[in-house]
């Protein structure tokens, strides 16, 4: 949460370049001050989920196995899918499939019947629609020319 603040302190008082009469969502501090709002935000989300949750819930090792698997795919996506060959949304997508169709996979009852594939058809479209509202809005709102 405070890095997130920091960025969007800084970004804040970054030079807006008015005088050049630039559209405003492409100043150089947008992307940046968004980006450390959200981390913020998304911090204070996990801070407020932390302290409601059961404190029985999961294991420590559970959970930093857990922590390790998202760290595996964010790495394998970054230096593994991004700016290898394959347009960013496609590499998005199957980021984000995998990630989502996993996680919902160990999220699962133990008892219940094994749906993999209601799971994988459900994280195909979630991974689809955010890849493509991502690759969006970095293209036409913030012009950002991605891989």
């Amino acid at each position: 949460m405070a890095f997130g603040a920091a960025v969007l302190f800084v970004s804040w008082r970054m030079d807006r370049l008015e005088s050049l009469n630039i559209n405003p969502w492409s100043a150089p501090g947008v992307v940046p001050g968004l980006l450390g709002a959200l981390m913020a935000l998304f911090g204070l989300a996990l801070c407020v989920r932390r302290f409601a949750a059961d404190r029985d819930e999961s294991t420590p090792a559970a959970l930093e196995a857990r922590t390790g698997l998202a760290l595996v795919l964010c790495v394998g996506f970054a230096a593994g899918l991004l700016g290898h060959g394959l347009p960013f949304w496609l590499s998005a997508a199957g980021f984000l499939f995998v990630s989502i169709l996993v996680f919902r996979w160990l999220d699962r009852d133990a008892g219940e019947a094994p749906r993999l594939g209601r799971l994988a058809l459900g994280s195909a479209a979630i991974a689809l629609a955010a890849s493509g509202a991502i690759s969006l809005l970095f293209q036409e709102v913030f012009l950002i020319r991605l891989p």
